[in-house]
């Protein structure tokens, strides 16, 4: 079956971002001191502790960095599973492509955990639903209450339909 323009322009796109993430980013033959020695020297203005603040709230390891080496798991399964054609590594060198690479991996994991906190919601909100439409609403009250809970829950499941945006200073320079 033909791929439709849209599907065509898809593909295309999701083509062009697979060559650029394995691309070293372009603005690394710029920078001259180490990300790690310049985060030691100025704890990246405040926002730095700031960021390990909120690693610490979300009960997570706080990055290390030891020298200026490159981006690496913390148990080595990744390095493991790595094969010639996929290094989730790609394109990141020195510490500054491990901060990158911490920056990528935390927001595709955000990504994945919003999809399963949505799913689990959306699930228990049907639950919730179906019980209502069971429920003995012979009692005036509880029928006014039962008629709110249904509006508030599928009010709740539209939004969960959604996607949200957040957005976040530049930090990739690939293909310039």
């Amino acid at each position: 079956m033909a791929m439709t323009d849209a599907q065509r322009k898809k593909a295309e796109r999701q083509r062009k971002e697979g060559e650029l993430r394995i691309l070293p980013d372009s603005s690394y033959r710029f920078l001259a001191e180490p990300f790690v020695e310049w985060l030691e020297r100025t704890e990246g203005h405040g926002d730095w502790d700031s960021a390990l603040y909120h690693f610490d709230a979300a009960a997570m390891p706080h990055p290390e960095f030891d020298g200026d080496k490159g981006p690496v798991s913390i148990d080595g399964e990744v390095e493991r599973t790595r094969d010639e054609t996929y290094d989730p590594y790609a394109g990141y060198e020195r510490s500054i492509g491990r901060a990158e690479s911490i920056l990528d991996h935390l927001l595709a994991a955000a990504s994945n955990m919003a999809i399963v906190v949505n799913a689990y919601k959306r699930e228990e909100f049907g639950k919730r639903l179906k019980e209502l439409e069971s429920a003995d609403l012979s009692d005036p009250a509880s029928k006014k209450k039962a008629f709110e809970d249904v509006v508030r829950l599928q009010k709740m499941m539209e939004r969960l339909e959604k996607m949200t945006t957040i957005r976040l200073h530049e930090w990739k320079l690939k293909g310039y």
